[in-house]
């Protein structure tokens, strides 16, 4: 087990902290708000928010049990060798493939989510899917490989617009809103929003930067990252609250719930045919073009770093064509095979890939460390309340992970009810 290192800074004033914490935020404020309406709506408003509670907790821990283990001596943290050092070589390797799953699969959810945002907008558009992708998937390709320096040092301004969207979106999504539907509720169905709830808060890959912005003071640390998807939470809930007031369960043609579901539809696209309101329509359309462009290059990048390791570790090359082919060419195969495959994409990568490396492995790394704490004799009463977190932690996940695996492979048949127009 790893040695865990000290706070090796002083103390972060509250402003500070404050500003770190909206780097977990930036990345919880995404893509996971196009999408997790509409899984959340088959069940209804009290069973999501119920599952969202759930899996924000879960996140959160493992978040923390992260930041807990980051040691400031070493220059680098990575994910597969962090549980490497905790589970051994094995957990290293399921480590890698999620991370894979997760890079690759994200990347095939947005270029579908654009296109099929796309065409579903505006209609003319619908015999141009196919270019809409290779277009979208040629200039985010060009902005990793050529300006994400210059994307980097704009990103104060493209948060700031997307923060100006988002409270756009909010403020003109009640032009239609009723309370009472919110009531609705179908339990049945409160699995397949825990999936898309888990990619929804996944920021881990953040938590070294926010720990090395604090000069690695992990009070400092925790009170960030817990302020950071606490605002996440907070925000999400309220875009749930807008768009499940707004739209009906079923019986409403283009604009329900179950037709979007079915369709793979991100939610601002019936929000829009249901208000009919231009501002919204386009600070919902902008908010949706940045927040998936700026997901897609820090993951494109992620992935173009994470082959080139595999490439120069594992082949013995570094040839950037290469790595460039196996790093993009995937995802825009299988994105341009399966134009719409936006929810079932973003469910495989939180319900596969997020959910066993931010909830199940580190659910088992809980449980670990609270029974080494008892051993030793000590801090008894903390280490059983990790021992109850880590076990729940560990049976949510594999419900999740059993949940959408089950599904994949035609075990589980969870179809939403039959289409009303």
């Amino acid at each position: 087990m790893s040695t865990v290192a000290m706070s090796t800074g002083g103390t972060p004033s509250g402003k500070t902290i404050f500003i770190s914490s909206l780097l977990v935020l930036g990345n919880v404020l995404g893509v996971g708000v196009l999408a997790l309406p509409i899984s959340a709506g088959l069940g209804g408003f009290i069973p999501a928010l119920l599952g969202i509670i759930l899996v924000w907790c879960m996140m959160l821990f493992a978040a923390w049990l992260i930041a807990y283990r980051i040691d400031s001596t070493k220059k680098n943290f990575d994910i597969p060798s962090f549980f490497k050092e905790e589970l051994g070589t094995t957990a290293k390797w399921i480590a890698i493939a999620c991370n894979l799953l997760i890079l690759y699969g994200v990347l095939v959810a947005y270029l579908s989510g654009i296109s099929t945002m796309m065409t579903a907008l505006y209609s003319d558009l619908a015999e141009y899917q196919y270019l809409i992708t290779i277009v979208y998937f040629c200039i985010v390709v060009s902005l990793i490989v050529f300006g994400l320096g210059v994307m980097r040092k704009g990103m104060s301004i493209i948060m700031i617009v997307l923060w100006i969207c988002f409270f756009t979106m909010c403020f003109t999504g009640l032009g239609d809103w009723h309370g009472n539907l919110l009531t609705y509720m179908d339990w049945r169905y409160l699995p397949i929003c825990l999936p898309i709830a888990v990619s929804a808060f996944h920021f881990h890959n953040i938590i070294p930067t926010v720990s090395k912005s604090l000069n690695y003071n992990k009070p400092a640390t925790y009170k960030a990252i817990f302020i950071g998807v606490l605002l996440g939470l907070i925000i999400n809930l309220v875009w749930v609250v807008v768009v499940l007031g707004s739209m009906q369960e079923n019986n409403a043609g283009t604009t329900s719930v179950i037709y979007a579901e079915i369709h793979n539809l991100t939610a601002n696209v019936p929000m829009t045919e249901i208000l009919n309101n231009k501002t919204f329509e386009i600070s919902a359309l902008i908010f949706a073009l940045l927040s998936v462009t700026c997901s897609f290059m820090a993951n494109g990048a992620g992935l173009f770093g994470f082959i080139t390791d595999l490439c120069t570790d594992y082949l013995k090359t570094d040839n950037k064509l290469l790595i460039s082919i196996l790093s993009f060419a995937p995802p825009l195969i299988i994105a341009l095979i399966y134009p719409e495959i936006f929810l079932v994409a973003l469910s495989l990568v939180g319900g596969v890939g997020e959910d066993i490396l931010f909830a199940l492995l580190p659910g088992i790394i809980i449980v670990k460390i609270a029974h080494s704490l008892l051993k030793k004799r000590e801090y008894s009463t903390l280490s059983r309340w990790m021992i109850i977190v880590g076990w729940i932690m560990v049976v949510l996940s594999t419900f999740i992970l059993i949940f959408v695996l089950g599904q994949k492979f035609g075990l589980i048949n969870m179809t939403p009810p039959k289409l009303m127009m």
